[in-house]
């Protein structure tokens, strides 16, 4: 299914661009031969820029291409720009011998945003820097409009084969780059100026400077990249003391985005739960809780007191990276509960951080589908009755009221299956081994189910 929808994405994209090349040809003012050579010169450029890509994600890769992009579509707005983008986003795809479908998207998209970004800029009176230097209006409203649908095109792509939330993708991708790409726009205008100005040879000097923030993006994602697989790996450490919970930490965290967006948080907020929420039981790696998450069996009075001290030495620990200082609290709390009775300030209704109430139902709908060896995991429609039961006392009403209405529900049944599928559960182990046993990552409803 996923797969077919990327097809189609990818037919929609292509078509949008073929489109969008017939209607400048059909339409559009016809070039002039300077439009022409200088198109021929900024695909060159914009080969080169391409062939400087470097890998962001799995599937993704960053390029500074949009520098002679956005230079040729303010020096000749019209069918050369549009063609020389196409152009050099085709070549650069064979160069680096990508796949059929993802080169015709790339080409696609690219193309298409171009075009869209150019229509925006001639309907807000812009005209060839030939003409002289570009107004900042429509420059801005062609930059904005290229970059929001390209980055668009690209984060539907990677939710749709994720199953996860365009718009979440979208937002993040917007933001984790809009201010670099903001303070590159200079060096758009002036490599248009210089080569209106001096011709190719001084444009060629002047774009060295691409060099050095193609440098800047790729340590920016380099190190992004690199505290995520950190993060990952710490958290995979963690789960491998107590090998029944594997997977644990990375299920809450996509249980707790989903729930942060059924209760309406930003896209920001949606992402500090989720990281809070991956977060949450890292302070087990301590060496007093070893014997207790290998222990087999249930667990004693004493053991459980010593366990319920986890939550305090997850945020002890989260709390010595200043980048998750804002989620100390929240993972502090993560076993209040609504009513009181929780660990391990017994914080009560709204005293408790919001964003920990949300990943204590996520911990919890973790705990009820994951199957132990005295019981198979409940169905979502169990989980649904026990939370509904739980809502005032265990839960936020408000949070749980969101959560299960039925759109929200569903994709919450969605996210499971998929969760579940990349994060198996080990279901070898011995009865109320590890603390998701029956030692408080259930209610104390459900303790005995």
């Amino acid at each position: 299914m996923r797969s077919s929808g990327v097809e189609r994405i990818v037919e929609v994209v292509v078509a949008g661009a073929m489109v969008s090349i017939a209607a400048f040809f059909a339409l559009g003012d016809a070039p002039s031969a300077y439009d022409w050579q200088a198109a021929g010169f900024f695909t060159g450029l914009g080969i080169l820029a391409a062939a400087l890509s470097y890998p962001v994600g799995r599937a993704t890769s960053g390029t500074i291409g949009f520098l002679p992009y956005l230079s040729i579509s303010i020096i000749a707005p019209n069918l050369a720009a549009v063609l020389s983008v196409a152009i050099s986003t085709a070549f650069a795809e064979l160069i680096q011998k990508r796949a059929r479908q993802k080169a015709a998207f790339n080409i696609g998209q690219h193309t298409f945003a171009i075009a869209c970004g150019i229509w925006v800029y001639h309907s807000l009176g812009g005209t060839s820097v030939i003409a002289g230097g570009p107004r900042v209006w429509p420059f801005l409203g062609l930059a904005a409009t290229y970059f929001a649908l390209n980055k668009l095109a690209v984060s539907t792509v990677v939710a749709k084969t994720a199953g996860d939330s365009v718009l979440l993708h979208w937002l993040k991708s917007v933001r984790g780059s809009s201010l670099y790409d903001a303070l590159s726009l200079p060096l758009v205008v002036v490599l248009s100026l210089v080569f209106v100005s001096k011709g190719a040879a001084w444009t060629a000097v002047a774009a060295l400077p691409m060099l050095g923030i193609r440098q800047l993006y790729r340590m920016v994602f380099a190190l992004e990249k690199i505290n995520e697989e950190l993060l990952q790996l710490m958290v995979a450490s963690i789960e491998a003391r107590d090998p029944y919970t594997s997977g644990h930490s990375q299920r809450v965290a996509r249980y707790a985005r989903e729930i942060a967006r059924s209760a309406g948080l930003s896209a920001k907020g949606i992402e500090r739960v989720e990281m809070a929420a991956l977060l949450h039981d890292v302070g087990k790696i301590h060496e007093e809780f070893a014997t207790i998450l290998r222990k087999p069996g249930r667990l004693t009075v004493e053991e459980f007191a010593r366990m319920k001290l986890h939550p305090v030495r997850s945020a002890d620990l989260v709390a010595k990276v200043s980048h998750f200082r804002d989620l100390v609290a929240v993972v502090r709390a993560h076993h209040e509960a609504w009513n009181g009775t929780g660990y391990p300030d017994q914080l009560h209704g709204d005293a408790i951080p919001h964003h920990s109430r949300i990943i204590a139902i996520a911990d919890t709908v973790d705990a009820m589908t994951t199957s132990r060896p005295y019981r198979a995991g409940m169905t979502p429609a169990r989980v649904r009755e026990e939370l509904a039961a739980e809502s005032g006392r265990q839960f936020d009403p408000r949070i749980c009221a969101a959560l299960l209405a039925p759109a929200n529900w569903t994709r919450l049944e969605q996210t499971i299956t998929s969760a579940q599928a990349e994060f198996p559960a080990n279901e070898s182990g011995v009865e109320g081994q590890g603390t998701n046993g029956n030692t408080g990552e259930f209610v104390s409803a459900l303790v005995s189910a």
